[in-house]
């Protein structure tokens, strides 16, 4: 059984390859959150490398929401004379704007010499290299002379490659130490916890901005750097700031992508502002206390203005800037702060482990025991993985070996369960009868349901229902009032699910029709006042329903969203209540989509809620779409819902009639949520009134 467990789980990760490993990296997520929040845990700082902002504060302070490549210049010239070590401009200067910005930004980082600029790829895992690069010559030319040619000792396999370059103007490339790609390649749940630190192009490799930077800083050339199976090495590092030098091992994996380990938020680095660095060759005095504060840093310049910054979602932060990204992968490798991952055998080898002794515990004839004492191994195993992670960077998978244990621990206690089989049998035919009963209830409540609607001359109506369930909360009704001379409409939808809202359904649908049609006997038809009638037919319904459902069914805590309209076929006059439901369409050729918005609570929320009516017009050609919110909500694979503004862009697009409208927004409905079934109940109407010239 032991084997079979371990055989099904390593199946499963291998037919559903990164299900397990999204998850693992979730719960290291949190464990990162924690211990970026703890002093204790949080890595420390090396102030080797700073931001400087160009955000809303410098924008006011620059009087210039808009700062060209002049204002760059000037930063790139003082911080030049604060003599910091390098200069990292985390955007790109693409195309040219004028002659005399583009020369003065040239002439600047000619004068720094310790500039680096950002370019961009599209990085594939495609290993066809005839794949599109630059059309431009003078890029095409500058990308090949400042391409890297390293020792690659056959570990470049797997590593993506660069097509589609973004460069920056290559007169300014030209005149600094030279670009990196700023790239960024989320984990496949979108989240960014690993960056590309180098990419094939055409036969060469290229850096990323964050290896280019740490180059610079640690005066390393490119043909002191080695790709082997697992990490890069820069040889002979050399920091400005301590004597000596030494080999610097990065650990990549097999596409070149480093993890990064963050320092903390936003704010947990050093920060100055654009605007204070832009104004400090203004005080010699005060350049040289920017000397002091800065002289011999890297200097990650970037824009976080709002509406500016890019932000990207990583373990610690759902919005980040990208440019604390590229400052902390920095960090990461000038303070040495790698994460190491425990190996594919190793981590094989903590799974049997762990399977032995589930196997071992299993023997204990108590199934108590036998469950605490599991629980308390994986809490164990739980615990020294966190811990290691917390306090040695050391990353042990945790889900798979967590999944082996439990699912060992599940099956050994199905074992003892044979002996209940009789018991499970006398279950599941009782389940059967359940299952014959809720048959029979569904056909019972599809018999509330109208099997032919109502439909007056110069009109058409057509609904569509599909229950989630065997039994369903939702409903639509249309009926006659008066002698025909009018038209009660209604949809509603019951909250939650099963049983207990079909029940509840049958009653509301009941109610709605006897209080309905008992008003109207009650008011008459000949009233000189049909809107009058109407209004106060609407109010009656909805308040006795309301009425009697709180006082009678209060205590079961259900209540049900409804709509329910008075129609007039012969004015097109439609007045309604709308007690709490989705707002119907109300569809106008060549007027905006109007919605048909709540007028009161939902029906049995309170015992005296308050409703009020309102009223419409239909004209020849107009249409009204009555809808359940198991449309709007219906989710596709992705957990993306179906929308109000994509069914209110169906039924702008479509010109057909009530029936063609209900069959185009079901099919792109079944299309949306693909081959899975609509988790909520679908049920959904169409009334309109026919042009004159089709009626005719």
């Amino acid at each position: 059984m032991a084997a079979g467990i371990f055989a099904a789980v390593h199946i499963f990760d291998l037919l559903f390859p990164g299900v397990i490993a999204v998850w693992n990296e979730r719960l290291n997520d949190q464990l990162l959150r924690l211990k970026t929040s703890r002093p204790e845990f949080r890595p420390a700082y090396d102030d080797a490398i700073v931001h400087v902002d160009l955000n809303n504060t410098s924008l006011r302070a620059l009087r210039d929401y808009h700062p060209g490549r002049s204002h760059h210049a000037r930063v790139i010239r003082n911080l030049g004379q604060m003599k910091v070590a390098v200069q990292l401009y985390d955007f790109i200067f693409a195309g040219t704007t004028n002659d005399q910005s583009d020369w003065d930004i040239m002439e600047a980082t000619r004068q720094a010499g310790n500039v680096l600029t950002g370019m961009a790829f599209r990085l594939t895992a495609d290993s066809d290299r005839r794949q599109p690069v630059a059309e431009d010559p003078e890029i095409r030319a500058y990308l090949e002379k400042s391409k890297w040619t390293i020792r690659a000792a056959e570990a470049d396999r797997n590593l993506y490659f660069g097509i589609d370059p973004l460069v920056t103007l290559v007169g300014i490339a030209e005149q600094s130490r030279g670009t990196g790609f700023l790239t960024l390649t989320p984990d496949p749940d979108g989240v960014i916890r690993r960056i590309p630190l180098i990419a094939r192009y055409k036969d060469g490799y290229f850096p990323s901005f964050v290896l280019k930077a740490v180059c610079e800083f640690l005066k390393v050339s490119a043909d002191r750097i080695v790709l082997n199976p697992g990490m890069i090495i820069l040889q002979d590092a050399e920091r400005p700031d301590a004597p000596g030098r030494k080999d610097i091992v990065i650990p990549v994996d097999d596409r070149g992508c480093m993890r990064i380990n963050f320092v903390g938020p936003w704010g947990a680095m050093k920060h100055y502002n654009f605007s204070d660095i832009y104004f400090a060759s203004d005080d010699p005095e005060r350049l040289e206390l920017w000397e002091d504060e800065l002289s011999g840093k890297l200097v990650l310049v970037s824009d976080i203005s709002t509406g500016s910054a890019d932000m990207g979602q990583v373990p610690i932060d759902e919005l980040f800037p990208l440019s604390g990204v590229h400052a902390n992968s920095v960090h990461t490798i000038l303070s040495g702060g790698f994460f190491q991952e425990v190996s594919k055998i190793k981590t094989t080898l903590i799974e049997i482990l762990l399977l032995i002794a589930v196997t071992a515990l299993s023997f204990h004839r108590s199934v108590l025991v036998f469950s605490l004492a599991t629980v308390g191994l994986s809490g164990v195993f739980f615990a020294s993985a966190g811990f290691s992670l917390l306090s040695a960077n050391l990353l042990i998978p945790v889900v798979r070996p967590l999944l082996i244990l439990f699912m060992g621990w599940s099956g050994l206690l199905m074992l003892n369960a044979v002996e209940e089989a009789r018991a499970r049998a006398r279950t599941e035919k009782a389940k059967e009868i359940a299952e014959r009963e809720l048959e029979i209830g569904r056909k019972i409540q599809i018999g509330f349901l109208p099997a032919r609607l109502p439909v007056p001359s110069g009109w058409e109506i057509a609904a569509h229902f599909q229950p989630a369930l065997q039994v369903s909360g939702d409903f639509y009704d249309v009926f006659e009032l008066a002698g025909g001379r009018y038209l009660g409409i209604v949809i509603a939808d019951v909250c939650d699910h099963g049983v207990g809202s079909a029940l509840f359904m049958a009653l509301t649908r009941s109610l709605i029709r006897a209080f309905a049609l008992q008003s109207a006997d009650r008011l008459g038809a000949d009233s000189t006042d049909p809107s009058g009638w109407s209004r106060l037919l609407a109010l009656d319904t909805v308040r006795q329903t309301n009425a009697y459902i709180a006082d009678n069914h209060g205590d079961a805590g259900m209540f049900a969203t409804l709509f329910l309209g008075i129609l007039d076929p012969a004015t097109g006059s439609l007045t309604y209540v709308n007690a709490g439901h989705e707002p119907p369409l109300f569809l106008r050729s060549g007027h905006p989509a109007a919605y048909l918005k709540a007028t009161g609570l939902a029906v049995g929320a309170l015992p005296d809620a308050s409703y009020r009516t309102e009223s419409i017009g239909l004209e020849p050609g107009n249409c009204l779409i009555l809808y359940t919110d198991g449309v709007t909500d219906a989710d596709d694979s992705a957990g993306v819902h179906f929308s109000k503004q994509r069914l209110v862009s169906l039924v702008l697009e479509d010109a057909a009639g009530a029936q063609g409208l209900v069959d185009n927004i079901i099919a792109a409905l079944a299309a949306h949520v693909g081959k899975g079934s609509p988790a909520d109940d679908v049920t959904l109407l169409a009334i309109r009134k026919i042009p004159a010239i089709t009626a005719g």
